[in-house]
This record gives C-alpha cells, structure tokens and sequence, in this order.
C-alpha cells in the first residue's frame, strides 16, 4: 500500500472521529425528553410560575402602619407633653379574597403557559426531526441518481471520444450529472439547517443529529374531534387570561369599598388636678389613653369607577383573543385534515401503481439503450420522469407526517 493511500484511509479515520465528537445521535423521544429538560423557554416557564406562588403570598398585603409621636404643650400648662399614636388602616375583608382569588388564577395561568411552550416546543422537534429525516431520504435518492447518471456520462463521453456518440449525447449526460451533484449539495444545507434547528431548539452545546432510519408513513391514530382542540393548553391558557381579567375587575370593585381605620393613642398629662377629693398634681406616670375606630371613604370615586371600566375592556380584549385563536385552531384543524386525506390518496397510488412501474421503466430504459432502441437523450428523460415518480413519494410521505404532527399537536396528543 503506498504512501498516499495510506494517507486517504488515516484522513477520512480523522473525519469520522471528529463528527463522531461533534455530533450528539439521539432518537426522537430523546430529542423531546433533552429538549424539554433544557429549553431556555421552559426554564422561564418554571420560574414565571414560581413568581406567581410568592406573589399569592403577598396577598394579604395591609398597608403598613402609622406611628406617631408628639411632643410641646398641647394638654397642660406643661411645655414637655408627649403622646403615642398608632393607626393601621386595612382593606375591607373582601379585598383579601379578590387578592387571593386572582392570585390564583395567575399560577393556573403560568402553569396552562408553561404545558403550551412543551407543546409547542415538542410539535417544533418532531418537525425538525422528521425534516431531517426526509432529507436523508432524499439524500439517498441523490446519491442513487448521481450514480446512474455519472456511469452514463463517463459512457457517453468515451462514445463521443471515439466517435461513436454525439456531443449532444455527452453534453446532455454531463450537465445532469452536474444538476445531481448541485441538487446533493443543497440537499446537505439543508440537513445543516434542521441540524441547526434541533440544536437551537434543545440548547445543546453540540450538534444534534438523528438516527439515520427511513423516512415511514406516520399512521393517524388520534380521534379527530372538532372541538377537542379546545383543550389545548394554549387556548387553555388563553381562557384562563378571560378568567384573570374578570377577577381582576371583581378586585378593582373591591377597593372601592371603604378601608377601615384602627388606632390608639397615649399622652401625658402634667399639673393640678381635683377629681373632687382635692387638689393633687399629675406626674409622667399619670397618661391618658384611647382606641379609634373609622372608616376610609372615597369622596372621588370617579377614578375608581374608571379603573373598573378599564378592567372590564380587558376582559373583552382577553375573550376576543380567545376566540380568535379557538377559531384559527379549528381552521388549522380542518386544513390539516383535508391534506392528510390528500397525501392519503397520494401514498396509495404511489404504492398500487407509481413505485412499481417506476422501477420497471428504468429497467426498461436501460434495456432499450443497450440494445439500442432509444437514444440517450430519450433514455434521459425517461430515467428522470421514473426518479421523480421516488421523489415525489418520499415528498408526500414527508408532507403526510407533518400534517399528522400538527393535528397531533393541536389536539394536544
């Protein structure tokens, strides 16, 4: 073995260690379970949740109290009088309700948020899964081309050279080969891409590739009902926002009620004094005390009605976005359908008919070429009519999964 091959073979060693290094292989359901476990958006999800369970803890807020000293002459001839004052104010009763009730809503909020972001996130690598998949189907295809067309062409061109072919011959057959080899390498950007895809949408710091396997019909096994898309988690969460926005109001109606005041209050008190057993004087320990009782009234409620207006808007605008998107998730639904009947009627043509006599006509085809009875040209057209017909399969059944997926992830299955 010479030097120079031994060279190649320690080359291409050197090429498969590094992807083997560089690339992470995972199976679909690793792909999800990784995917889930590091997604940035998840991990939000998680917190934003944990946000809203301290926030509930904050619900019984009261304001915070107001203690008051004075001191100067204001109860005697004494000019070193001194009182203690305590106020705290607290919200009606109802208020704490309102408060604990839409805190509530915001943790089934967050957690309806956090189950659409999974499903959204699982619906985006099944997707990006399957692309790959299809593309090395396709690249496989490529490969089988490349090499029926490159045998054809070296043959084309020692015909011509001899001067038993024509240039048209040999010039059709090098510019397909040319064609096959471009299609291949815009093929391979395209896996890149979804490679791309999967590693952005799983956080990986490597590469993420799938398991090399063929591209297969992905079977309907879920009911198709037409209103079960409303328990996905998105519109879910959409409806648990209307919720929100209508305890939210209940809250700003709440507060229009009165607040009510406690308070106590102690002060000195210094000089003569006669409680009709005789004169004595009052010292520093002799004080007098008190309890307050009151009520906070709003004068100007305007603000407040405005407040709960404002609220009501919001729920509007809450059941608005919800049913905009229930109904966007029913037209998806049924669009999703009608082309998974399409590919349907595709597949079994294909299957019954297309593959068959696909792989008969190139048998036929190159039959006919050696013995001379087509020309090259005529042998060309005919072999890439038969190898679009495998194509345009591995297409249909790419397009059927997809739109399985998507009735899948609006069903939330």
């Amino acid at each position: 073995m010479n030097l120079k091959l031994i060279s190649m073979f320690l080359v291409i060693g050197l090429s498969v260690t590094a992807q083997n290094i560089n690339h992470k292989v995972m199976t679909l359901q690793e792909c999800i379970s990784y995917g889930i476990k590091n997604n940035e958006n998840i991990k939000t999800g998680k917190l934003e949740i944990d946000y809203q369970e301290q926030f509930k803890k904050g619900s019984t807020e009261i304001p915070k109290a107001n203690i008051i000293y004075a001191q100067g002459q204001f109860n005697s001839l004494y000019k070193k009088d001194n009182s203690f004052t305590l106020l705290q104010t607290i919200p009606f009763p109802t208020v704490f309700a309102a408060h604990h009730s839409l805190a509530k809503s915001y943790i089934k909020s967050s957690q309806l948020k956090l189950a659409a972001t999974e499903s959204d996130l699982i619906y985006q690598i099944k997707s990006s899964y399957f692309s790959l998949l299809y593309h090395y189907s396709i690249q496989d295809l490529l490969q089988k081309e490349d090499s029926i067309y490159q045998s054809f062409a070296n043959s084309g061109k020692i015909k011509y050279e001899s001067g038993g072919g024509s240039l048209l011959e040999k010039t059709a057959s090098e510019t397909k080969v040319l064609e096959i080899k471009n299609q291949i390498l815009e093929n391979e950007e395209d896996i890149n891409t979804f490679h791309i895809q999967l590693q952005t949408l799983l956080n990986c710091d490597e590469e993420v590739d799938a398991v090399r396997e063929d591209l297969t019909q992905n079977p309907l096994t879920i009911l198709i009902d037409s209103n079960g898309f409303s328990q996905h988690p998105y519109l879910r969460f959409l409806n648990e926002q209307v919720n929100a926005s209508e305890k939210f109001k209940v809250l700003e109606r709440n507060k229009i009620l009165p607040d009510l005041q406690f308070g106590y209050w102690n002060l000195s008190i210094f000089g003569p004094a006669d409680y009709g057993t005789g004169p004595y004087t009052l010292t520093k320990t002799d004080r007098l005390q008190g309890f307050l009782l009151g009520v906070n009234i709003p004068l100007w409620i305007h603000p407040n009605r405005a407040k709960v207006k404002a609220a009501d808007i919001k729920t509007q605008i809450a059941q608005s976005d919800y049913n905009y998107n229930k109904t966007l998730f029913d037209g998806q639904l049924k669009e999703a359908y009608n082309l998974f009947l399409k590919y349907q009627n595709s597949i079994r043509f294909y299957k019954s008919t297309a593959l068959t006599n696909s792989k008969v006509i190139i048998t036929q085809a190159l039959k006919a070429y050696s013995q001379k009875e087509i020309t090259y040209v005529d042998y060309l057209s005919v072999v890439t009519n038969a190898l679009n017909i495998e194509s345009n399969y591995l297409n249909v059944i790419y397009q059927n999964d997809l739109a399985v997926l998507k009735m899948q992830y609006l069903l939330d299955k």
